[in-house]
């Protein structure tokens, strides 16, 4: 029974729509059919009057997206806006859409049309009769045809906005979830690709600093592929900027998220260093000839760039190494920062950490040593001109100028130094005491030019040790020199630091230097050897990534 029934139904719709189907197609033939009775002006008029309809609706609808293109949704509680993917195109799109059915509706604002003109017409005035008497015959027809042409403008623009928007509507709507499908992907690689970061100022661990935006500086917490955008995001201050790491992000100015310390560079892999000793040891002299010497050598790696931080603080090293003169000593902890720049690969920043003895011995660096945790080598300088029998040595040799200016220091002074570290360097890192350190500590015996020291671990004299014997030393030059100059430490004193060293770290090296090559103030650049021998040996027992810019640095200044 109801099969039947819905059978008459659908038989008495069909016949309904069949009878307006064919009403319609009458109404439309008789409408044709009207239009071509009338005369042939009539009929180019009409033409004329839609041509400019559809010009007016073109405009429109350009007009309405240009004056909202800048119409961005902000995401709450945050300075970033929603993508035009994610939000900011449905936003953009009914703004505009708005904006262009307004204009629809606007008999005065388009030039290009009847209506427009009759507008400007019926407000001209002048001060001609003859001209404002033409235009005041001109306007009535202009104002029949402007009516005409914004019937047809209205009905033909509403149906295409309509249509259009709709359209516009649905291909938004595929994108967007195209865009959330991708967003967890383009994250996760993006996740993939951010190393551990640490921040000098307070030592937090962290993989995403803050970034700040280049147009307005404000700072981005979580500038990461999400519904802001997946590579580009927007500031609410208007400017784009990079949200991704294969964007070019970390090529902004990033601050650190706990302190808002300035970073040296976001993104970058870090080969942290921190360097130990005495005041006048010659730890900036040492600084200042391994950045020269490192940046000169350099230059001609294909692709690559380094700069330091605190530009001053290399400025002046680079006036010190060029004036030949030493450097007051600090009693701070300074922080130098080398950041490379390689074509297509991650940043590099090698970080040293420059620490005076006071800071360790007073007890001001153990409260907020956390970068202990994360370095990846120690340098220790020794200058053996502080040790009263080297100077007394100095003496016997006529060489009394090598020792002005000098720190004096007993043996007890520099053994209680370096074992205060060694304490305060395993306390921080959570050392057993029955397990070793692997991280690498060169010990530098700093000021080898000076004639006294020269005679005892000078290169020529390691050279002339080494080819006397060379099967008693399996591991080449270089256990040779070792043996040399830990023996030469042990002769001044040392024995109590070296054995708390090695018997804390497993890989222990020592290296004779010299920064400045001649007494201070001569006016001399610098004439430094064995400056860059322990940091290249560190980065590569590291397997740091800017170890072969070292070797390859190192090879070219011995050359």
């Amino acid at each position: 029974m109801n099969q039947f029934v819905l059978s008459d139904v659908f038989d008495n719709i069909k016949d309904y729509l069949e009878i307006i189907s064919d009403f319609l197609g009458d109404k439309i033939r008789e409408a044709a059919d009207f239009f071509e009775s009338l005369p042939v002006a009539v009929k180019a008029a009409f033409y004329f009057l839609s041509l400019l309809a559809v010009l007016g609706i073109l405009l429109s609808h350009f007009l309405g997206i240009y004056r909202n293109r800048s119409e961005w949704k902000p995401k709450p509680d945050s300075e970033l806006m929603f993508s035009y993917f994610c939000g900011s195109g449905q936003f953009q799109r009914k703004k505009s859409y708005q904006t262009a059915h307004e204009l629809l509706c606007d008999r005065k604002w388009s030039w290009v049309s009847m209506a427009g003109l009759a507008y400007r017409l019926g407000n001209f005035t002048h001060q001609s009769r003859v001209l404002t008497f033409i235009c005041s015959l001109l306007y009535f027809p202009m104002a029949i045809l402007g009516f005409v042409e914004m019937v047809l403008r209205i009905i033909l623009g509403t149906v295409w906005l309509l249509c259009t928007g709709l359209a516009h509507r649905m291909i938004l709507f595929v994108l967007q979830w195209v865009s959330y499908l991708l967003i967890p992907v383009w994250r996760t690689a993006d996740k993939g690709a951010r190393v551990e970061q640490h921040c000098p100022h307070c030592y937090a661990t962290f993989d995403l600093p803050e970034f700040k935006c280049p147009h307005c500086d404000v700072g981005h917490e979580q500038l990461i592929p999400s519904r802001c955008g997946m590579m580009i995001a927007r500031c609410e201050c208007g400017g784009f900027i990079s949200s991704s790491a294969y964007t070019g992000r970390s090529r902004l100015n990033a601050v650190c998220p706990k302190c808002d310390g300035d970073l040296c560079a976001a993104n970058a892999k870090q080969f942290s260093l921190q360097l130990v000793g005495g005041a006048a040891s010659g730890k900036t002299s040492f600084l200042a000839a391994f950045q020269h010497l490192y940046m000169e050598h350099s230059l001609g790696t294909k692709n690559l760039s380094i700069y330091g931080k605190p530009q001053d603080d290399f400025a002046k090293m680079e006036q010190l190494f060029k004036g030949g003169n030493s450097l007051s000593f600090s009693t701070e902890v300074l922080i130098y920062s080398m950041v490379h720049k390689i074509r297509r690969t991650p940043r590099h920043n090698l970080v040293i950490f420059d620490i005076p003895d006071q800071a360790i011995r007073s007890g001001l660096y153990e409260r907020n040593p956390l970068n202990f945790g994360y370095t990846d080598g120690i340098i220790i300088v020794v200058d053996p001109l502080s040790i009263a029998s080297v100077r007394e040595e100095c003496g016997k040799l006529g060489d009394t100028k090598a020792t002005e200016g000098c720190s004096h220091y007993s043996q007890d002074e520099i053994n209680t130094m370096i074992v205060s570290f060694i304490h305060q360097f395993s306390e921080i890192i959570g050392r057993s005491a029955r397990k070793m350190i692997d991280t690498p500590v060169a010990v530098v015996i700093s000021k080898a030019d000076v004639k006294a020291v020269k005679r005892e671990i000078g290169l020529p004299k390691i050279k002339v040790t080494y080819d006397t014997n060379p099967g008693a030393y399996k591991n080449g030059k270089e256990q040779a020199r070792d043996e040399m100059c830990r023996e030469y430490l042990y002769n001044l004193g040392l024995s109590n630091a070296l054995n708390n060293l090695e018997s804390t770290f497993s890989n222990v090296r020592y290296f004779p230097v010299s920064a400045m090559g001649h007494l201070s103030g001569s006016g001399r650049p610098f004439e430094p050897f064995g400056i860059m021998e322990p940091i290249t040996w560190i980065a590569q027992d590291a397997r740091s990534g800017i170890y072969k810019t070292l070797q390859n640095a190192q090879g070219r200044a011995s050359q």
